[in-house]
């Protein structure tokens, strides 16, 4: 496969993903920057030198504001220049195909081992393909089904702390270079790195890149655990680092597991990795399809699952459980502040579903609409008092914000914006603007369109490189 061809395959991939998932910073901005080219025009541009494209084109590298599932910890996601995530995606595009020695499927698994990446590298592949190949879903699915063959198994269910910050570049480089060589490519994307700033593997939005690097790291882990694997009659199926061992002989005690736990720990630490302990689970066959029912629910990828997810919204908004768990928040934050331990109580008693499914049911009650359901006097006090949305800024800012527009375009209140004005007053007075605050105030500009001078000024404050970014590829002026 020429040279030419890969960047085509990472152009096509990179549009096609951005276009599906058109709701973050990073995907907006690459579907406004490489819709400006031509295909020709993005052939000559990713065709330069490394060293000249970084010339040319400056990594324009800005931290997201994002947090982790805890809503407390800030996430180390990247924005960067569209066209370096293009690059990025063609120098790893290349790799893989070196390593699959010019297979069309990119694949790391083996025998004992079925392995997934985000997204999906097929180098020979139509259009038509290609684009499907781009969405997430497809290749989590694959990993669902194949967890699915498995129901009448118990499990160990493991995921890696840090994951992607424990893979330190000098070290990724090297163990590519272990196994395809001397290649000009790996230094390529070695300086691509160090251009850019990044000491280990960097976390951006959908980056199909970064998730096919991280199971190239784990090569030599997956050499040392093949044994044990043998042994012990396990399959390994792995989604990045989401960790599955099965047991093929149907079930296995606690002892049992520990002592598996422990070998998988030391050739983890090996490699400077380590378990999350907190996300370590020993499942029964019941446990693990249970925890399969509800996990396929959220890339949408069965009308059954969805259902799953739509039945318990319904009944979340049929029995006042929103309402009230928001009237909740309101009295702990006026009692305690912003108490993200008693947040997580409250969710799992009015939202969750086994606990684990809180921001897939919020994202369907928000996208869905199905909020409209709730009568006219509830969705006034989801209105009267914002407070609430600081607990879980990206998604209740949202909220907020279409109840508010609704009740507007239904003349249910007034069209003076006075409610939406008290959040904005109050963040523009707010002395400390904490990066909570901030990802309220990111929340709100992208629901407006970035077109509220003064917030922007805001943030530019706590980053002034974030607006620029902005300014640079996502604002039309």
């Amino acid at each position: 496969m020429n040279k030419n061809k890969v960047i085509e395959l990472a152009y096509i991939y990179t549009l096609s993903m951005s276009k599906k998932k058109g709701y973050n910073p990073q995907t907006i901005a690459n579907v406004n920057e490489l819709s400006k080219y031509s295909r020709k025009e993005i052939i000559k541009i990713i065709s330069m030198p490394i060293e000249t494209f970084c010339d040319v084109y400056d990594v324009s590298k800005v931290r997201d504001f994002i947090y982790k599932n805890d809503y407390f910890t800030p996430r180390d996601m990247y924005l960067i220049h569209p066209l370096h995530y293009l690059y990025y995606n063609y120098l790893v595009f290349t790799i893989g195909y070196l390593y699959a020695n010019r297979k069309d499927v990119l694949n790391f698994s083996r025998d004992r081992i079925t392995s997934f990446y985000s997204g999906q590298l097929v180098h020979d592949a139509p259009i038509n393909k290609i684009k499907m190949n781009s969405s997430y879903n497809e290749s989590y699915n694959k990993f669902q089904n194949e967890r699915e063959r498995y129901f009448d198994k118990s499990a160990l269910k493991i995921d890696l702390k840090n994951f992607f910050d424990s893979i330190r570049i000098s070290s990724l480089i090297s163990k590519l270079r272990g196994i395809l060589g001397s290649q000009t490519i790996v230094s390529d994307l070695e300086y691509f790195f160090k251009n850019a700033g990044f000491d280990s593997l960097p976390q951006i939005h959908y980056s199909i890149a970064s998730s096919i690097l991280s199971q190239f790291f784990l090569i030599d882990f997956d050499n040392k655990v093949e044994h044990m694997l043998n042994r012990e009659n396990l399959q390994l199926l792995r989604y990045v680092d989401d960790m599955y061992f099965i047991h093929l002989d149907g079930s296995a005690d606690r002892k049992k597991n520990n002592s598996i736990l422990n070998e998988i720990s030391y050739f983890l630490w090996e490699d400077s990795l380590t378990i999350n302990t907190s996300k370590t689970k020993m499942l029964s066959p019941d446990e693990y399809r249970t925890l399969y029912e509800f996990a396929r629910a959220e890339y949408g990828s069965s009308f059954s699952n969805e259902k799953v997810i739509d039945d318990r919204v319904k009944e979340i908004i049929a029995n006042g459980h929103l309402i009230a768990l928001i009237r909740d928040l309101c009295r702990t934050q006026k009692k305690y502040g912003i108490d993200l331990e008693m947040y997580k109580n409250l969710v799992d008693k009015y939202i969750s579903l086994n606990g684990e499914d809180s921001s897939k049911i919020f994202n369907h009650i928000i996208f869905s609409g199905k909020w409209k359901d709730i009568d006219r006097k509830n969705l006034f006090e989801l209105i009267k008092n914002w407070n609430y949305i600081f607990f879980n800024p990206s998604q209740f800012t949202v909220l907020y914000l279409m109840v508010y527009r609704h009740m507007e375009a239904k003349k249910l209140i007034s069209g003076d914006g006075s409610k939406i004005r008290q959040l904005l007053n109050y963040l523009f007075k707010n002395e400390v603007f904490t990066f909570r605050d901030t990802l309220v105030a990111v929340s709100y500009l992208f629901q407006s369109k970035i077109k509220n001078r003064d917030l922007i000024t805001r943030i530019e404050a706590v980053n002034p490189e974030y607006i620029k970014y902005v300014n640079s590829f996502i604002s039309d002026g």
